[in-house]
């Protein structure tokens, strides 16, 4: 077993795509609407940050916020 494979099986499916994920930008899709930033992230679809108003369309999948420290 390689290096890559251990780490795939080290670390849940959507971990690598989170951490190079850029969070607490300007929602491009909503950039009109108040609370737009983007500090969601759906762990079944694994497809970029989201703004609350995006998440709406992910409602039955799991999901997490990105909070600042």
């Amino acid at each position: 077993m390689g290096p890559d494979e251990e780490d795939n099986n080290r670390w849940p499916p959507w971990m690598k795509p989170l951490l190079r994920e850029q969070f607490f930008v300007q929602c491009m899709l909503h950039l009109d609407s108040h609370k737009s930033e983007c500090n969601m992230y759906c762990l079944d679809c694994m497809n970029g940050a989201l703004c609350s108003f995006c998440l709406a369309y992910h409602k039955d999948h799991r999901s997490i916020q990105i909070r600042r420290s």
